[in-house]
């Protein structure tokens, strides 16, 4: 069987391990098996993201269909223009937060959900078998501007205004959120100062990853703006990351605390992802909800299967009653929110989580089974107390830290996650995870 969908759509290097060929392979086979009709298209500011999305176009009309054309846009207004349009599937053309060279796709059903593992591997054989031909007739690119402003409109208008206005920066990562997040925070009363605001391909400022050290920039100048805190979004603005008004870069933990404070769940199933902190789940469980836990990048599917209230992963927010997609827009309008009608939640969160958490990307591929097991043996000194699979190697350690080895479905890179309430002994599970990935390193 064809193996094209990763974590979260399909990418890669753009015309090296991605090419437009696939692509078009990808889409008409999407198109093909899933029937004539209307199919959404938005693409971010990417140069490859501009050529692939017409390859998309292209496709969807070679079989019959018409393309419902969103522009340039961030992906959760795809996402919603897709359930909105009523279309049968929406075609995200974006790479989120790779590097500047990756180019990729996400695919949504008609709910604006990205597909689920059963659908991936539906299309996937699809892919495998040579059957379709070109439609005698062709189907018409039409152009939708007013989803973007459709979009925001209706974010807007699950807010009220905001009593005691704040002053909010918001690093937009060079991406086409830079359209929408801004605007958002400004309709609900705020005072907005926009960085990095002007769409780029090259990704001049960081790359559109937004990590501590990608933001560390951002974050020096963040106290000399004046904000009482400050948004950091990707590539394609699903994610969203904060700094306080002091310049610290704030776990994504406290985020998601935030997010759900700010819903006000008190019951339900909260599905969060195996790699999120042990604090989000604690909280969860504090204010009265069921915790799940998942795969990374496939939350909102267990979400829609358990009728949840909510799901996260680090830096992505799922609210259901929104939509069942990934979107840090309307996170930021949730925090927001929350923190205008009590300034002091954010502070509070911060001394009350006692979670130290350390992500590290280290740029290698390994065999798994070579890593699991010298993991295992590396590990054993701190007495394992329970080895789990769901995704990766998660070792959770007899005083509840834990560390998480998995291979990224982005890049080629193993992603490493570590968690404890000691920080002397986070670093010592950092510094031991990466001799364990550096140990089973693949020629």
């Amino acid at each position: 069987m064809v193996k094209a969908f990763g974590t979260a759509g399909v990418r890669g290097v753009f015309n090296r391990t991605q090419t437009p060929e696939q692509v078009y392979r990808l889409a008409e086979t999407i198109a093909f098996a899933s029937g004539r009709g209307k199919y959404g298209i938005g693409w971010d500011g990417r140069k490859a993201s501009a050529l692939l999305a017409r390859t998309v176009i292209s496709a969807i009309n070679a079989v019959g269909s018409d393309a419902q054309v969103f522009g340039m846009v961030p992906t959760p207004v795809l996402a919603f223009g897709t359930r909105s349009r009523a279309c049968i599937s929406g075609f995200a053309v974006t790479a989120s937060h790779n590097p500047a060279e990756f180019s990729g796709v996400k695919v949504f059903n008609r709910k604006g959900m990205e597909l689920p593992k059963a659908d991936e591997e539906r299309i996937e054989r699809a892919m495998a078998v040579e059957v379709m031909k070109p439609s005698g007739e062709f189907g018409q690119a039409v152009p939708d501007g007013s989803a973007l402003d459709d979009y925001i409109g209706a974010v807007v208008s699950r807010h009220q205004k905001a009593s005691q206005p704040l002053r909010i920066a918001v690093d937009c990562a060079s991406g086409p959120g830079a359209f929408v997040t801004p605007e958002i925070l400004k309709r609900l009363g705020h005072r907005v100062v926009a960085v990095n605001a002007q769409v780029s391909w090259r990704f001049p400022a960081r790359p559109p990853e937004p990590t501590a050290a990608n933001l560390s920039d951002f974050a020096k100048i963040v106290p000399t703006l004046g904000v009482d805190f400050a948004f950091a979004h990707d590539g394609d603005a699903d994610r969203l990351v904060m700094v306080d008004a002091m310049g610290s870069v704030v776990p994504d933990s406290m985020l998601t605390i935030l997010a759900l404070r700010g819903l006000g769940l008190n019951e339900g199933t909260a599905v969060i992802s195996e790699n999120t902190s042990s604090a989000v789940a604690e909280e969860a469980e504090r204010l009265g909800l069921k915790v799940k836990r998942s795969r990374v990048g496939k939350t909102f599917a267990v979400l829609e299967s358990e009728g949840g209230v909510f799901a996260a992963e680090p830096s992505k927010v799922v609210d259901p009653t929104w939509g069942l997609w990934e979107d840090g827009i309307n996170a930021s309008a949730i925090v927001s929110s929350l923190l205008s009608a009590d300034r002091g939640q954010l502070g509070r969160v911060m001394q009350e989580v006692g979670w130290r958490y350390r992500q590290t990307n280290i740029r290698r591929l390994v065999k798994m089974d070579v890593l699991e097991a010298k993991a295992r043996e590396s590990f054993r000194k701190f007495k394992i107390l329970e080895e789990r699979n769901l995704d990766g190697l998660k070792l959770v350690l007899g005083d509840g830290a834990w560390v998480m080895f998995r291979a990224s479905g982005t890049e080629p890179i193993t992603r490493l996650y570590c968690e404890s309430k000691d920080p002397q002994q986070l670093e010592a599970l950092v510094q031991l995870g990466t001799q364990c990935v550096e140990a089973s390193n693949t020629p």
